[in-house]
């Protein structure tokens, strides 16, 4: 272990021989692009894939150049450590490195991107995890991992892992010496929908010993099975510089939105995070840190106060216990970034044009399957897990449409008005959520 990298100490993080807290933003919808965060619907490769069609490859590559580099710049790190960020989770997909036609041929201009970042994280004294969100055959069936089939097809082949475990030592190798990289977050959200199995958990310790074959130095990070959320069947690491990642949405639990009083909220709140045992077992059987990978609201479902506060006290929850945390997202088109584009600027008013009849909520009310259904079916129930998966598949079918749709807009706009679009995204051109950027000065500053 060389000096000065983050490490593991017990069920915390120490930098330098002091303790750490990780207080920061994931950068979603940058390297790995979601629909409901660009206001576009599809998947990335159905949205690139339609830009080219209809401007060509040439053209298309400016575009997507001109986009990256928008979207994450030095005046965003100048604010991020304003507000008192340590770190943040640099989401990406495997195409910017890899092609499906060539594997294990991997594209260094790929890494032009993340490598004019982290001169930026060693400038601003900020930690980044590099964070695998869209892996070979997809690690779960949703649009977040580029998934346009609905089939999480990595668990279900051999030549998906190797790919994933070859391209991951690629990245080590490259980046073991950096030491402004806190570690790697090896798969976004993996689903196998086996609560019982033991395939994600063996997949890991292959890919933990892997890794660390080219990398002595950083932090591998391993997210829970089902989106991030079962450790029960994970078995424990000799490794020392393992640390394990949850992620948890307190607008999503139900006894955290019912109650205004803030004491009380705070207990519910605690009680969704530690009551399923899944984070103590983590704490008290692995003896290994957490790190909360993605927390966060979305500010479009009204009631912005109601929300701030949810966040605020999932946070408070968070340091109460020592556990570090990253919000999602730090940028977006108005649904749960801190810093978005204003609401006349070409991209919103681009994105509403393609979105209009489209709500990325709406999608999983759309495709639950009825009683009525599987009554006719002959069955009783359909099993949550399945149906679950039937809903993203269903989706991708309406993504593979509505991708089509897309290109019949593109086509009535020149390309020389499009390219001008992402400026939409650039930090001067945006406005910040004042009321998280609050919440994390606050944490971060009244800790020190």
């Amino acid at each position: 272990m060389e000096h000065n990298f983050l490490q593991v100490d017990g069920i915390h993080f120490k930098a330098d021989d002091e303790k750490i807290i990780l207080r920061g933003f994931g950068i979603g919808n940058w390297l790995n692009i979601e629909h409901f965060m660009i206001g576009i619907p599809g998947s990335e490769s159905q949205i690139r894939t339609a830009i080219a069609q209809t401007y060509g490859e040439n053209q298309s590559s400016q575009f997507w150049e001109k986009y990256l580099h928008s979207y994450l710049g030095e005046k965003d790190f100048h604010f991020l450590s304003k507000i008192g960020v340590n770190s943040i989770r640099l989401s990406f997909n495997y195409h910017h490195f890899e092609s499906d036609l060539t594997p294990y041929d991997y594209n260094e201009a790929g890494f032009h991107h993340i490598d004019r970042i982290l001169s930026l994280c060693e400038k601003y004294k900020i930690y980044a995890i590099l964070d695998l969100h869209a892996a070979p055959g997809g690690q779960n069936p949703d649009w977040h991992s580029d998934n346009a089939i609905g089939e999480a097809l990595l668990w279900e082949y051999r030549e998906f892992q190797e790919r994933v475990i070859s391209l991951w030592k690629y990245i080590a190798k490259r980046y073991q010496s950096n030491q402004w990289i806190a570690g790697y977050d090896f798969l976004n959200e993996a689903c196998y929908y086996e609560p019982q199995g033991k395939i994600v958990d063996k997949f890991y310790h292959e890919l933990v010993s892997e890794v660390r074959k080219v990398d002595k130095n950083h932090i591998f990070f391993i997210e829970g099975d089902f989106y991030a959320n079962f450790f029960r069947n994970f078995t424990s690491y000799d490794d020392p510089n393992i640390a394990y990642s949850f992620h948890f949405y307190p607008s999503l639990f139900r006894d955290t939105n019912a109650h205004v009083n803030s004491k009380t909220q705070l207990q519910h709140i605690e009680q969704a995070l530690f009551g399923s045992g899944e984070l103590n077992y983590v704490l008290k059987e692995l003896k290994r840190p957490l790190w909360c990978g993605e927390t966060g609201i979305n500010f479009q479902r009204g009631n912005l106060e109601k929300f701030q506060s949810l966040l605020h006290d999932t946070i408070s929850i968070l340091e109460k216990y020592g556990i570090s945390w990253a919000i999602w997202a730090y940028k977006d088109t108005r649904n749960m970034g801190c810093v978005r584009p204003k609401e006349e600027s070409q991209w919103i008013r681009f994105s509403k044009l393609l979105s209009k009849d489209w709500r990325f909520g709406d999608e999983f009310k759309k495709y639950l399957i009825s009683n009525e259904v599987i009554k006719n079916l002959g069955l009783t129930h359909l099993p949550q897990n399945v149906q679950r998966k039937l809903n993203f598949r269903l989706m991708a079918n309406e993504h593979l449409i509505r991708s089509s749709l897309f290109k019949e807009t593109l086509v009535k706009i020149p390309f020389d008005e499009l390219i001008t679009y992402p400026e939409s995204f650039l930090f001067e051109n945006c406005e910040v959520w004042e009321g998280v950027a609050e919440i994390i000065k606050q944490f971060a500053f009244e800790s020190k």
